[in-house]
């Protein structure tokens, strides 16, 4: 058994509750054995431990000995313990057995890369055990909120296995990269494992703010990959430290999943297999950046959830939006804002249906607000932001001050508004109020074409900003006499008109519903309508295949920007593709239904067809050109916004 010297040492004299845990994982019968023992830094009280109704407790004593226990049922499967702590207590010991056992395969669901079924899975096929399943004692306050305090997680060797947990790894870095023991920085809510039959590649890299191990946990079938993920993560710190601050942590660990999962924990992130497999697509904006930003919020600094989820938002911005922006240039950044502000239009009772503050889980399944609020419309309000704080320098140093301030603390709303009013300490205190309310607190989504427009259609549309933004930020451009053009550089969140939105797959499979018609002789086809709705009397349209598009080519050619198939052959954009390895997918607007689209897919050949189960997402994009598994040609059909200056 490892020493457990140096935590004793790195416990002693804090005032602040601390939990060392010994682990002994057996995955063939999906046991895990633990031993906690919780140091109490304010005795003589009753202490509240919230724990899996899986585990079977052998003892439970403070200091040796027995003392007064209240069990009671608490939420989700679990037990709350109330332990009276003499005034001379010191340490809760409690020792359990628990099998823990998932339907993983149940939790898989087609074209999803989020497994949200598993949480404490202990197997052959891998093990994945979070802090929000209990299956270790979690110290609750008061109310019930888990407590934040440090956590030691030492795990029995097992052989043929790697493990990450909850915080830091201890022990020399070597070329044996295992860790069986792993303490916590900062104070935790608590502790997660993740392990697998693994090869182990990484390396200390040098940033701006000192090193970090960069360690990747990935399969035999996939061990190949793992050098490209160990090089992007090294490429982000450089590109996130010298603006964020510090890593975190001292080892930014990727797992390789058993499970669909794309999650980010306290030091290391579990991507699916499916994900792993995909690189380096899978290492576009908003994937391996997205986990690894989490270290700072999220995982760094904490959300205090009784002001909603900030941090998705946040690192929805840092990642899928400023990485485009460092990557590409400011039109990347442009056409992101316009993807979100497409996706919006498409459905917008249903996609923005509540306050960004009242977002609060990551679980689509959890309801509440709907999803895209807390990422996309978060990340476009934190984009605006910089606008009205007078440009990116300023919210890097904005973000910068906030972390430094509140890691391994909670954090709400109130706290980034702070963060980013001292960038102008020159201005009175609140001068953000306005901005604030409008875009977090309140339920705001402005239109482009505002019911009040006319006869004044600018005047109008600014309105919807006064209490919020600076005048000189609503941008109206003139086009001639008679027309203008609201935004045209997509800076202002809004409800786009019908008649602007760019045509993708997004729009054809959201709001009116969509009817399918589709070649019936490949088999990518049955397998692929498993995973759609299917409205045979849908206001949009998806075809898929060469006979089903001939039988459609009038609707096609009426568009305004049409698509000829033929047997072997597309033609699009003004080009003709003929190689029998092309495929595409190719978005119109609805010449008949104002606001529905027509979506087809089609295949010169039969390497193409692999494309299908792909095609939902390349949300962003009019259309896409494949060549065998590559991306041949991406294209955007932008429509013509002028507006008449009378109104509609």
């Amino acid at each position: 058994m490892i020493s457990v010297a140096p935590v004793v040492l790195l416990l002693a004299g804090l005032n602040v509750d601390a939990q060392h845990l010994r682990v002994t994982l057996d995955p063939p019968s999906h046991t895990v054995t633990v031993t906690s023992q919780i140091h109490i830094a304010d005795p003589g009280r009753t202490v509240r431990l919230e724990l899996t109704t899986d585990a079977e407790i052998m003892r439970m004593r403070v200091d040796g000995k027995r003392v007064a226990t209240l069990a009671k049922p608490g939420d989700g499967g679990t037990m709350i313990y109330e332990v009276n702590v003499p005034p001379q207590g010191r340490v809760v010991t409690l020792a359990y057995r628990a099998e823990l056992e998932e339907d993983v395969a149940a939790g898989e669901q087609p074209g999803q890369i989020h497994n949200f079924s598993v949480d404490a899975h202990v197997g052959p096929d891998g093990v994945f055990l979070s802090a929000g399943s209990a299956w270790h004692p979690r110290l609750l306050d008061g109310d019930g909120r888990p407590v934040l305090h440090l956590v030691t997680t030492e795990i029995l060797p097992l052989e043929g296995w790697s493990f990450v947990a909850t915080g830091d790894p201890q022990g020399r870095a070597g070329e044996d990269l295992r860790r069986w023991l792993w303490v916590s920085p900062r104070p935790v809510d608590g502790a997660d494992i993740a392990g697998n039959r693994h090869h182990l590649h990484g390396r200390v890299h040098e940033t701006a703010r000192g090193p970090v191990e960069v360690v990747m946990h990935v399969s035999d079938e996939h061990r190949d990959l793992a050098p490209m993920f160990v090089d992007a993560a090294c490429e982000y710190l450089d590109l996130y430290v010298p603006r964020l601050g510090a890593f975190p942590y001292r080892r930014f660990t990727i797992v390789e999943n058993f499970f669909s999962s794309g999650f980010a924990l306290p030091g290391f992130t579990v991507l699916g297999p499916q994900v792993v497999g995909m690189a380096p697509r899978s290492l576009a904006p908003g994937y391996l950046d997205h986990e690894l930003i989490h270290a700072w919020w999220g995982n760094g600094v904490y959300v205090d959830a009784r002001d909603g989820n900030w941090c998705e938002a946040l690192t929805s911005y840092c990642a899928n939006y400023f990485r485009r922006i460092a990557d590409e240039g400011e039109d990347a950044g442009r056409a992101y804002r316009r993807g979100i502000l497409m996706k919006l239009s498409t459905d917008p009772e249903t996609l923005d249906d509540g306050p960004l503050a009242a977002f609060g889980s990551a679980d689509p399944a959890g309801g509440g607000v709907n999803r895209f609020v807390g990422y996309d419309k978060g990340a476009f309000v934190f984009a605006m932001l910089t606008d009205a704080v007078g440009g990116s320098e300023r919210t890097w140093s904005a973000l910068r001050r906030f972390a430094a301030r509140h890691l391994g603390r909670r954090a709400t709303w109130d706290d980034l508004q702070a963060a980013f009013e001292a960038e102008h300490p020159d201005r009175p205190a609140g001068w953000l109020d306005g901005f604030f309310r409008t875009w977090v607190r309140e339920h705001t989504v402005p239109r482009t074409v505002p019911p009040s427009a006319s006869p004044d259609l600018p005047r109008a549309f600014a309105r919807q900003y006064a209490a919020a933004m600076e005048s000189d930020l609503v941008s109206i451009a003139s086009v001639d006499d008679e027309h203008v053009e609201i935004d045209p550089d997509f800076r202002l969140y809004r409800v786009l008109p019908p008649e602007h939105i760019v045509p993708t797959i997004a729009g054809t499979l959201g709001r009116g519903g969509v009817a399918v018609r589709a070649d019936s002789d490949r088999p990518e086809i049955a397998a692929y309508r498993e995973q759609l709705e299917i409205d045979d009397a849908g206001e949009n349209l998806l075809v898929i295949g060469h006979e089903s598009a001939r039988a459609v080519a009038d609707l096609f050619a009426r568009t305004t920007d049409p698509i000829v198939v033929r047997p072997g052959s597309f033609t699009v954009g003004g080009k003709t593709y003929s190689e029998p390895e092309q495929a595409v997918l190719h978005t119109m607007q609805h010449p008949d239904r104002p606001g529905r689209f027509v979506t087809v897919f089609h295949a010169n050949g039969d390497a193409g067809w692999s494309r299908l189960r792909l095609i939902r997402f390349y949300s962003r994009d009019t259309t896409i050109v494949w060549s065998g598994r590559r991306v041949l040609e991406r294209r955007v059909f932008e429509p013509d916004r002028r507006l008449p200056v009378t109104g509609r």
